[in-house]
């Protein structure tokens, strides 16, 4: 398992060449799969690398095939504040850990704030829904009950 902040700065390589560096992951809008990576090399633009052309992602490097695309108009999407079933606050979603392999979603790290996030750490939702928000670049994510 790997977390989404853990990729950022790591080197692309696409078939043997050294693309650019990660900026950030793009998770799907249900939550549950890594969607694709933002990808910057120096002054250009930032591409986007779709996740059926990721190989391998590394502890040093992310390494694929093809070539990197245009970014697509929701790449700013991101899974943002949680709630509870009662719809109580809990905080925001500060990482996402991914399975290396299947590219799946496997846990989201739910930061409280400053203050608690000293005192008691973060904590890790295994178990969560998401509901799109209306401006459409963020997710709800929804702990159910019985996990509360």
């Amino acid at each position: 398992m790997t977390s989404l902040k853990r990729l950022i700065g790591l080197p692309v390589v696409l078939d043997g060449r050294g693309v650019g560096y990660v900026m950030r992951g793009v998770v799907t809008r249900d939550g549950r799969n890594l969607r694709g990576l933002v990808v910057r090399l120096g002054m250009q633009g930032a591409r986007w690398l779709p996740r059926e052309q990721i190989t391998l992602m590394g502890k040093v490097s992310v390494i694929g095939t093809g070539e990197t695309r245009k970014l697509p108009r929701d790449a700013e999407y991101r899974l943002f504040r949680v709630s509870g079933a009662d719809g109580t606050r809990l905080g925001v979603v500060s990482d996402c850990f991914i399975h290396q392999e299947t590219l799946q979603v496997m846990a989201l790290e739910i930061s409280l704030g400053p203050v608690d996030d000293l005192i008691c750490g973060r904590w890790l939702a295994t178990c969560f829904n998401v509901r799109p928000a209306a401006a459409g670049l963020t997710g709800h994510v929804l702990i159910p009950e019985e996990v509360n």
